[in-house]
C-alpha cells in the first residue's frame, strides 16, 4: 500500500486563491461517473482549528445548503497529491456548522483503489476571506474505492469545534490530506442543481495540472459545477454569562 501525506497545503491554498476569487477561467473536461459506492458516515478527528471558545449542545439542525438530492453530473480529478477541490456556496441561513457531507472520486484512470483516506475541509466567508473553522476526517473504505466510483461522506457531530458560520456566502475546500492504496488521481463529484441555498456554476481549483497551476474558479464542461455539499447547523450557543437583579431589570423597563 502506498502513503501519501501533506502539510499544510490546504490552508496556504486557500490564502491564496482568494486573490482569485471571482475570476472564470477556460472550460475543463468533465469525468464520467461509474458507480457510486455508497454514504460513510463518520465523526470528526478531533477539534483542530476550532474558532471560539465554550461548549456546544447539539441543538435541532438546519439544513442550509444541500445539493445532494440531485443527479450525479460529472467527476473531477487530478494526479497532483496537493489539489485543492472547493466551491462558493450561498447558504439560506447561519449558525454552528453541525454536520457536513461532501465527496470523494476516484477516477476511471486511477491506477488503484483508495482504502483509507483523511480529508482535510476548511471553510471561509467567500466576501472577505476571513477563515470560519476546519475539520479533518478519516475514512476508510474497506475493500476500497475503486476507479470510476464516488462516495459521499457524511460528517456528525462537528457542533463541538464551534465552526460558526456566521455569513451566507461561503467558500467550502477540501483535500486529501493523506491516503492508503494505489489511486492516482482523486477529487469530487458534483451534483445539481442545487435543492436548498444556490452556488455559482463554476468551481474552485487549486491542483499543478489545472491552469498551469493558478488557482482559482473554473467552468467544467458545459453543465454546472457543484461539488457536493450538504450543510447543516444548529443554533450558536447561549452565552452563560450571569446577570444581575439590576441588569435584568433594565430590559423591562
Amino acid at each position: 500500500m502506498n502513503l501519501v501525506t501533506r502539510g499544510g497545503a490546504l490552508l496556504a491554498a486557500a490564502l491564496l486563491c482568494l486573490t482569485t476569487a471571482g475570476v472564470s477561467h477556460a472550460q475543463l473536461t468533465s469525468e464520467p461517473l461509474q458507480g457510486y459506492f455508497g454514504d460513510i458516515e463518520v465523526a470528526p478527528n478531533s477539534l483542530v482549528a476550532s474558532k471560539g471558545t465554550g461548549s456546544s449542545a447539539t441543538n435541532a439542525v438546519t439544513t442550509v445548503y444541500d445539493n445532494t438530492l440531485s443527479a450525479a453530473n460529472f467527476g473531477f480529478t487530478s494526479t497532483d497529491p496537493l489539489a485543492v477541490f472547493g466551491d462558493e456556496i450561498f447558504t439560506t441561513g447561519l449558525g454552528i456548522l453541525s454536520s457536513h457531507k461532501l465527496s470523494l472520486f476516484n477516477a476511471g484512470t486511477s491506477l488503484g483503489p483508495v482504502l483509507n483516506a483523511t480529508i482535510g475541509v476548511q471553510f471561509f466567508d467567500a466576501a472577505t476571506a476571513v477563515f470560519l473553522g476546519s475539520y479533518n476526517v478519516n475514512v476508510n473504505f474497506g475493500a476500497g474505492l475503486n476507479p470510476g466510483f464516488f462516495s459521499t461522506i457524511t460528517v456528525t457531530p462537528l457542533d463541538p469545534l464551534l465552526i460558526n458560520l456566521n455569513t451566507t456566502h461561503l467558500l467550502v475546500l477540501q483535500t486529501v490530506v493523506s491516503m492508503t492504496g494505489t489511486a492516482s488521481n482523486l477529487g469530487i463529484a458534483s451534483r445539481n442543481p442545487p435543492t436548498i441555498g444556490s452556488s455559482p456554476a463554476y468551481m474552485y481549483i487549486s491542483a499543478s495540472t489545472v491552469g498551469g497551476g493558478v488557482p482559482g474558479y473554473y467552468n467544467i464542461g458545459a453543465t454546472p459545477a457543484n461539488p457536493i455539499n450538504q450543510i447543516g447547523v444548529s443554533p450558536p450557543p447561549v452565552s452563560t454569562v450571569s446577570k444581575s437583579w439590576s441588569q435584568i431589570k433594565k430590559l423591562y423597563r
